[in-house]
């Protein structure tokens, strides 16, 4: 027998139909799917000429150093500092000592102090001092 046009019609509708319905379901692509995203939480920062940037404390922050520029930090700290809460200040650095070593400081009894070394000379007995007048 011989298939008339009617048959082939109907076949080439129904393999139509089957190749939609497995296309219909397969991704070739994967869907594009974007977050939300809050930008409030991102702002920019002002960068200075040198490429630095101005950092403002506002708590206190637990910091142990081990290198600055790549070479190991022993003794001192080099800072340099231009402002503390907002003033600027010229000369010696204002201090005010709570606490040491988690025990308050009590005024009447003063700071305790170990000097060790002054100007990077080691002291054994007494302190040098200079009286200027």
């Amino acid at each position: 027998m011989k298939p008339d046009f009617y048959t082939k019609a109907v076949l080439t509708v129904i393999a139509v139909s089957l190749v939609a319905l497995v296309f219909q379901n397969a991704h070739f692509v994967s869907d594009a799917k974007a977050d939300k995203v809050n930008f409030n939480k991102f702002s920019s920062i002002p960068i200075n000429e040198d490429g630095s940037i101005n950092i403002k404390m506002t708590s206190d922050m637990d910091v142990n150093i081990h290198s600055i520029g790549g070479s190991s930090v022993y003794g001192t700290l080099p800072i340099n500092l231009k402002e503390i809460g907002g003033n600027s200040f010229y000369g010696t650095l204002p201090i005010n000592v709570k606490e040491i070593n988690g025990s308050s400081i009590n005024s009447s009894y003063g700071i305790p102090i170990d000097i060790k070394s002054v100007n990077g000379s080691s002291i054994y007995s007494s302190i040098p001092v200079k009286e200027t007048k």
